[in-house]
């Protein structure tokens, strides 16, 4: 064979070769593939059921939110799964003893708010005391719930965290499921709502969908052992768990998980909330968060900076168009369309169930935010309020010189929401208020003794006594303090040193505040204050943050008699009087006799006065007292009279409603002896 054909058969042989090899290679890799197949875990159904116990609708929303992010990852993986969801309040019990069919990954996901005293919601109480029934029941196995998987996560406010109150009820969920053998994915995730839910929900969201996906290969994970009911301090260690056999090992799982349950506000923004996390020095946050701004600014508040804000009173238009001014107008004679309504703390140190503001603010105990400057906060406040007085002139009925008036603000009632003498500098606040020509009517929720016995000179200074008793308080006000009731005797008694105008401020709510009139009596000896006013709870819709109804309203008869049963109680009739009412807004108001000049009230304040005695001490001279601005009280004003505290030069305008309702016979008795004249007839 010539030497040029042995050259053509090489590339011949070598591609026979190399066809060989690449035969034998793929046939390799099959085999391989093969087996590996062979060994890998098959793949399980999933039963996914996602329940939900909510208060004010949190719970609710992430529930939905998560079952749509579950759906969409398990569809895209192929899995074969079911997700349900369903609220807690309908929700059969039974059903989780009962295991899946065959070898299907069965996982039970609880998201539950907290409702007051850390228990869960009224709607889904039921279903706690089954599960707390069972845990505790001899009959029932300790191993009832082994074939569960669950993860829990609960909504709460890191503030009730000192009271012991911050999720416990889902803590309680998530340890009576571990105690019952049920195989933990994540310790308990708790959600603040003092911070934005978004950062604290997904790095647990995201933990849970991936223990989802390698249950639905049929992989191993491990089960979080941690956050057993002793460690909770839930009470008599029947819910250990730490003992359980139940938890698997996969190679992948994180081998340092803390022994604490998470608290999700501990945590970086970016972390995840699964206990054991560092706890570093904290980063100065704002008090408002995304979710707080968004939700006050759709209510019509301005929000200044970082923790103010200001809100035009609807009394303020109503004057504004000569329809009549707000109950401080009839007691104090103040110009409602030249009142600013303020505060330079949105956060609370309470949740009252009559709270106008349905708990959309921030709380806390201590100021532990970012702190504005005072001169900033009152100069962006008048401004902002000004510009929502510009946007007044195209209402119809505006009076054009009132308009004009209202530019120069007068006075500022510091009660928008929150709690004022919480910000650290609210004497500087006040002080630049006071150098502007601005009266100051500051409300406190009596939590904060030593923040009112530092207050310089406050035009009026007010304290809410919501209850005459501590039981009564403490289901009224909700407070976060565990020391609440003492620190609300000691505001009163700091509310007694106090030269200038003090007021107690009671708010009357029907079946829940008003049984115990011989209580608040013996409070006003602690203060001794000037005035009380007796009001009627306003009612501002239905919420899922209480459960006030209309029912819980009293009528301005009510609130009369009720002012004058508490004259009767200790003696007060020797110090006080009934002075004032303003029917309209359903209240009255007790004064100290000594403010009966001659036999003629002196309720009412000369601003001008107050101001000039302000820069009077400013400059060195003397403290002044009450009585040193006071002003004669109008006729018109007084209880009992037949304007009923509706200034006579204002116009008293019904709604539509209210005079087809008077014409047509359809307003009770009662109903119509809340108007000083009949609707019908106007």
């Amino acid at each position: 064979m010539s030497s040029s054909g042995k050259r053509s058969q090489v590339p011949v042989l070598a591609a026979g070769a190399a066809a060989l090899a690449a035969s034998a290679g793929l046939g390799y890799l099959v085999w391989r593939a093969r087996r590996a197949s062979a060994s890998a875990p098959a793949a399980r159904p999933v039963r996914l059921r996602l329940l939900f116990g909510s208060t004010t609708g949190s719970s609710e929303k992430w529930a939905r939110h998560t079952e749509a992010e579950l759906q969409k990852h398990l569809q895209l993986a192929g899995a074969q799964a079911e997700v349900h969801i369903e609220n807690l309040e309908t929700f059969d019990f039974d059903s989780i003893l009962e295991k899946g069919v065959g070898q299907c990954a069965d996982i039970v996901v609880v998201m539950l708010s907290t409702h007051s005293e850390g228990l869960p919601p009224p709607s889904c109480s039921h279903f706690c005391t089954l599960l707390d029934d069972h845990v505790h029941d001899f009959r029932v196995g300790k191993t009832a719930l082994s074939h569960l998987n669950f993860a829990v996560l609960g909504f709460g406010s890191s503030d009730y965290e000192e009271a012991g109150h911050f999720c416990t009820a889902a803590m309680r969920v998530d340890a009576g499921f571990a105690a019952l053998s049920a195989r933990r994915l994540l310790p308990v995730g708790r959600v603040s709502d003092t911070r934005d839910a978004d950062s604290q929900v997904t790095p647990w969201l995201e933990r849970l969908s991936e223990l989802v996906m390698r249950l639905s290969q049929g992989l191993e994970v491990e089960h979080d052992p941690t956050g057993n009911a002793e460690d909770l301090g839930l009470g008599d260690g029947d819910y250990s768990d730490g003992g359980s056999d139940s938890t698997s090992v996969g190679s992948d799982a994180s081998q340092d998980r803390g022994a604490d349950p998470a608290d999700v506000e501990d945590l970086h923004e970016d972390g995840c909330a699964t206990g054991g996390a560092s706890k570093g020095k904290k980063e100065v946050r704002e008090m408002v968060t995304k979710r707080h701004r968004e939700q006050l600014t759709k209510e019509g508040y301005k929000i200044i900076g970082t923790h103010s804000a200001v809100k035009l009173c609807r009394w303020t238009k109503h004057q504004l168009r000569g329809r009549g001014g707000c109950y401080k107008h009839t007691f104090y004679g103040i110009t409602s369309y030249e009142c600013m309504e303020a505060t330079p703390s949105l956060a609370c140190a309470n949740k009252c169930t009559f709270c106008w503001r349905h708990h959309k603010n921030p709380t806390g105990t201590e100021w532990k935010w970012k702190m504005d400057d005072p001169l900033e906060i009152v100069a962006e406040g008048v401004e902002l309020h000004r510009k929502m007085i510009r946007e007044c002139k195209g209402i119809p009925g505006v009076k054009p010189d009132r308009l004009e008036a209202a530019m120069t603000i007068k006075h500022c009632a510091l009660s928008l929401v929150g709690e004022p003498i919480m910000y650290p500098r609210i004497n500087e606040l006040v002080d630049e208020l006071h150098r502007r020509k601005i009266s100051t009517f500051l409300v406190t929720n009596a939590q904060f003794p030593e923040a009112i016995e530092n207050l310089r000179p406050i035009t009026q200074l007010y304290v809410s006594v919501d209850a005459g008793t501590k039981e009564s308080l403490k289901a009224v006000d909700r407070p976060i303090f565990t020391d609440f009731w003492d620190r609300y005797l000691s505001s009163l008694k700091a509310l007694e040193q106090k030269q200038q105008r003090t007021v107690y401020r009671l708010t009357l709510v029907k079946d829940q505040n008003m049984s115990d009139i011989p209580g608040y009596a013996k409070l006003v000896a602690l203060g001794k204050p000037d005035f009380i006013e007796i009001k009627s709870v306003t009612f501002c819709g239905e919420s899922k943050a209480s459960t006030l109804t209309m029912g819980n309203v009293p009528w301005h008869e009510e609130v009369k008699v009720f002012g004058e049963k508490m004259l009767s109680y200790e003696n007060l009739d020797s110090e006080y009087e009934l002075a004032c009412e303003h029917q309209h807004s359903c209240i009255i108001l007790l004064a100290n006799k000594r403010f009966k000049i001659d036999g003629k009230w002196h309720t009412w304040i000369d601003y001008d006065k107050f101001h000039g005695l302000v820069e009077k001490g400013e400059n060195g001279g003397l403290g002044f007292a009450a009585m040193d601005y006071s002003a004669p009280t109008p006729d018109w004003a007084l209880y009992g009279s037949q304007e009923k505290g509706f200034d006579p030069q204002e116009k008293r305008v019904f709604h539509n409603r209210t005079k087809r309702r008077a014409k047509e016979g359809k307003l009770s008795e009662e109903q119509l002896r809340m108007y000083p004249s009949n609707p019908a007839d106007s």
